[in-house]
């Protein structure tokens, strides 16, 4: 039995991802804060087995006790493979250092860094001594490469995510396959909360604005079927931050 753990399954590229490895043998840990009833209908019309976790990252210390309960459903002697997809996200708040209330920058770091920081930390540990195939992909971002004015909190917690990455293979490359993926402009709801901003809060809001007129995004679905291919495939090095531009 191969087990997938992701998070941020309520819709977008987890929700497509979700459904496009859904399959017999195949058992889905899916985490969000909404409801996750539709989507467990449907992947277990396509023959997989699949469990439901509704947490909200933001409140990481309750990141223990939710792999209690997910670990809690994977036997490790019939298991073969466990991967586990760091994939929610947050784009919010918006605009220059300094202008949002410290609430709203404290529940970014939290969703965009410390959740997948310590989902990973509970993923190793909790995976010692299993024989089977092991694999964590976390989803990043062109924005922990480069500053974009207004994304201070989004930029800085991808690009640390991506250090994560690099860190946990250099520890554990000799039995976790681990990967960044870079899905690019993606035509889910975060996109629809940067047509929305103004160019004081986010000076580069016309070009998102312009991609999405031009047809210029790429699909959850077809995202998420690239995603299947670096979990379920030998096509990439571990250990490599793979981009939609690589297929």
């Amino acid at each position: 039995m191969k087990h997938f753990i992701i998070t941020g399954a309520s819709r977008g590229i987890g929700y497509s991802l979700a459904v496009s490895l859904a399959a017999p043998g195949i058992t889905l840990h899916i985490t969000a804060r909404g409801d996750l009833g539709g989507l467990l209908d449907i992947v277990s019309k396509r023959g997989a087995s699949a469990h439901a976790y509704q947490f909200d990252l933001s409140r990481t210390d309750g990141i223990t006790v939710l792999t209690d309960e997910i670990f809690g459903n994977i036997s490790m002697p019939e298991a073969t493979y466990i991967g586990l997809v760091n994939n929610a996200g947050m784009l919010h708040p918006i605009g220059p250092m300094g202008k949002h209330d410290t609430e709203h920058y404290r529940q970014n770091l939290e969703v965009n860094f410390v959740a997948p920081a310590l989902l990973m930390h509970e993923f190793v540990k909790r995976t010692a001594g299993f024989s089977g195939e092991l694999r964590v992909l976390n989803v990043s971002s062109g924005a922990s490469q480069n500053a974009y004015h207004g994304w201070s909190h989004y930029c800085s917690t991808k690009a640390g995510l991506d250090m994560l990455t690099d860190c946990l293979h250099l520890e554990h490359r000799d039995r976790i396959k681990t990967y960044g993926f870079n899905p690019g402009r993606t035509d889910t709801q975060m996109q629809d909360e940067i047509r929305e901003q103004s160019p004081e809060d986010f000076q580069y809001v016309q070009s998102f604005i312009e991609a999405k007129s031009q047809g210029k995004l790429n699909s959850p679905d077809t995202v998420a079927g690239m995603m299947k291919i670096v979990l379920t495939e030998d096509r990439f090095e571990p250990g490599k931050m793979v981009s939609v531009r690589d297929f």
